[in-house]
């Protein structure tokens, strides 16, 4: 017992007490309704560091619901650009860019962070005619193009979701005329049906007896199960040139161009109604340096003078004299951009020659554009003497 007396006790030491409780932060006490229309409101990259704060943000930020509002209240437009436009490779690879001030769009912080692949899947027979159209058109929030190598297949994708679907352009409808070839022209946005349609141009036998052919063009109607129909005529015009301009007005209307000619083709897709739109009258007569653009959800066409001196901004507007085929275009000249610079100015760097398309307008009176190479410029009306190559 004394030997059991002289062995060490063996002291167990008391846990210690759990750290307070952290007191709840202001945020903790604002409703996630409130946060979340809050960061509706706030850049994308915001919203991506929100993300990282806790994972009751994460999961209230990471859905699709909350980046379609997002979308919808934005100040910014993005630019949707394609790593391959002519389609070379197997993949369209799309990078979605969101800037909103001047600052955004210059080379040191600009960058293409988000990206989709799109598939090039062949399917069915080729109807249309390939490398006639290798534009991409938009359409409220939708991109749209056909595939390269995807037998008339057509992609229409929301790049904000990274949703996208493949149209099948091969589905006939009961009354559709022969058709021999087809080009196919873009998305466009029906206010009187209120639906998303694909317009193409068909080369069709409109006379069996004496083989007569012509062009015409034909509607599909997206989220139904639905055919090509004709709709309307079209001009005697040779639609299997290439296009060289592409662009869709929010007024429901789509504007394409070939090379060389003094006047546009439109597409009303609430009268179905096709038309020319015959160019301004140009201080020159280069019409290889004509670009077409969007400024203000308005028609707008950029000249370069032939000896490169100045830049002209005309904008077109819609005159609706009543009826199906009353409506016309005036223009009225925007801007005159001289584009000759000093030693002074940009280190006396000059504007490259050829076309400019105007984008949009990013600020107040600042102009983004990008010329024939596809390298971004900014100008700013305000300041004349000023401007941005990006």
């Amino acid at each position: 017992m004394e030997e059991d007396d002289q062995k060490p006790q063996l002291q167990v030491a008391a846990a210690p007490p759990p750290p307070p409780a952290a007191e709840p932060t202001e945020l903790a006490y604002i409703p996630d309704c409130i946060i979340e229309e809050i960061l509706t409101r706030v850049p994308a990259k915001t919203v991506f560091r929100c993300m990282a704060v806790s994972h009751p943000w994460l999961s209230m930020l990471d859905n699709r619901r909350f980046f379609q509002k997002h979308h919808s209240l934005s100040s910014a437009r993005p630019l949707v650009v394609f790593s391959d436009p002519l389609g070379g490779k197997a993949n369209r690879i799309l990078h979605l860019y969101e800037g909103r001030t001047s600052s955004d769009f210059e080379p040191r912080t600009r960058s293409l962070s988000t990206r989709i692949d799109f598939p090039d899947i062949a399917r069915g027979r080729c109807t249309f005619l390939h490398d006639v159209n290798t534009l991409v058109t938009s359409c409220k929030g939708l991109v749209c193009w056909a595939t390269h190598r995807g037998a008339g297949d057509v992609v229409i994708s929301n790049p904000i979701t990274g949703e996208y679907v493949l149209a099948n352009t091969h589905a006939r409808g009961r009354n559709s005329l022969r058709e021999v070839a087809s080009v196919f022209i873009g998305l466009g946005y029906s206010r009187r049906t209120n639906s998303f349609e694909l317009l193409k141009m068909t080369l069709g036998l409109l006379d069996p007896i004496d083989f007569t052919m012509g062009w015409y063009p034909e509607l599909l109607a997206l989220g139904a199960k639905s055919s090509w129909r004709p709709a309307g005529e079209a001009s005697e015009f040779d639609f299997s040139r290439k296009v060289c301009d592409l662009v869709n007005v929010d007024d429901g209307t789509v504007y394409w161009r070939y090379k060389e000619e003094p006047s546009i083709c439109s597409f009303d897709f609430d009268r179905t109604l096709f038309r020319f739109v015959d160019l301004p009258e140009f201080e020159g007569p280069a019409l290889k340096t004509v670009s077409l653009g969007v400024l203000d959800s308005a028609l707008c066409v950029s000249f370069v003078s032939p000896d490169d001196s100045h830049v002209e901004l005309w904008s077109a507007r819609t005159v609706d004299n009543g009826g199906a085929h009353g409506v016309g275009t005036a223009w009225k000249k925007l801007y005159h951009i001289e584009t000759v610079t000093t030693m002074l100015e940009n280190s006396g760097r000059v504007w490259s020659r050829g076309a400019y398309q105007p984008v949009m307008y990013v600020e107040a009176n600042k102009i983004l554009m990008h010329d024939w190479r596809t390298n971004f410029l900014m100008y700013d009306e305000d300041n004349k003497k000023t401007r941005y190559p990006i």
